[in-house]
C-alpha cells in the first residue's frame, strides 16, 4: 500500500467530525449608512472541526442508499488496497431465532484508531430495508443505537473501542437472528484513523455480505 496521503475518513464508519455552521451576513449599503443597511440572506460556511471519537450518527453504513461519511470528508478513495475488513462468526449462515457472537475484525495500515459501524436489515420483502433481529454489546467497545425510523439498529465502537491492537481493531456483540428465514444483509463501515484527532489522513472501509439460514 502506499505512503499515507492528506485523506479524510467517512464520519460514520468510524471517526465522525461535527460540523459547526459559521453564518455570514454582508450588507450591501447604496447610499445608506452602514448601520441602517439590509443584510443579505445568510451564507453558511462548513467548518470541520476535530474528530469526536463517542461513535458516529446512525445511518452511515452506505446501505441501502443511505449516505456513507464521504457526505462530510473528502480524501482516500473508499476501500484502497492494503486493508482487510472481516466479519467472523457467521460463516455458515444463522439459526433462526438464535443468538449469535459476531465480531468485526478490523486490519489497516498504520492505524491507529478506529471505528466502525454495522446493521442487518431484511434483504427482501415487505420488510426490505429495516432492521432484522436484536443486537447486544458485550463489553465497553460496542453500543447500539436506532436510526430516525426507530426500528432499524446500528452496531458501533464506543470511545473505549477506538484503540486498536498492533494495527487490528476487533469489536465483538451478539446478535440474535429474525425467526423467519429470509436474507439478510450486513453492511459495515469501518474507519482506519491516523490518530490525531482529527478527520484527516484516515482510510475508510465498506462491507456487505448476505447471510441465509444455516442448512439443517
Amino acid at each position: 500500500m502506499s505512503s499515507r496521503r492528506p485523506a479524510v475518513a467517512l464520519c460514520a464508519a468510524g471517526l465522525f467530525a461535527p460540523v459547526a455552521v459559521v453564518s455570514v451576513r454582508v450588507g450591501i449599503a447604496l447610499g445608506v449608512p452602514a448601520a441602517s443597511a439590509t443584510p443579505t440572506p445568510p451564507v453558511e460556511a462548513h467548518i470541520s472541526h476535530a474528530a469526536q471519537i463517542a461513535g458516529p450518527p446512525p445511518g452511515h453504513t452506505g446501505g441501502f442508499g443511505e449516505p456513507t461519511c464521504a457526505t462530510c470528508h473528502i480524501g482516500a478513495p473508499l476501500n484502497e488496497p492494503g486493508s482487510t475488513l472481516q466479519v467472523l462468526g457467521l460463516e455458515g449462515g444463522y439459526r433462526p431465532g438464535q443468538r449469535h457472537p459476531v465480531t468485526i475484525r478490523f486490519e489497516s495500515f498504520d492505524m491507529l484508531s478506529a471505528g466502525f459501524q454495522a446493521s442487518f436489515r431484511f434483504q427482501e420483502g415487505a420488510r426490505r430495508g429495516t432492521g432484522a433481529g436484536e443486537s447486544r454489546p458485550l463489553d465497553d467497545r460496542v453500543t447500539v443505537v436506532r436510526g430516525e425510523d426507530g426500528d432499524t439498529e446500528y452496531v458501533q465502537h464506543t470511545r473505549a473501542g477506538t484503540e486498536p491492537a498492533d494495527g487490528v481493531a476487533e469489536w465483538t456483540f451478539e446478535w440474535r437472528a429474525p425467526e423467519t428465514e429470509t436474507p439478510v444483509a450486513l453492511h459495515v463501515a469501518a474507519n482506519s484513523g491516523s490518530g490525531d484527532d482529527s478527520p484527516l489522513d484516515d482510510l475508510v472501509y465498506t462491507l456487505s455480505i448476505t447471510y441465509r439460514p444455516a442448512a439443517r
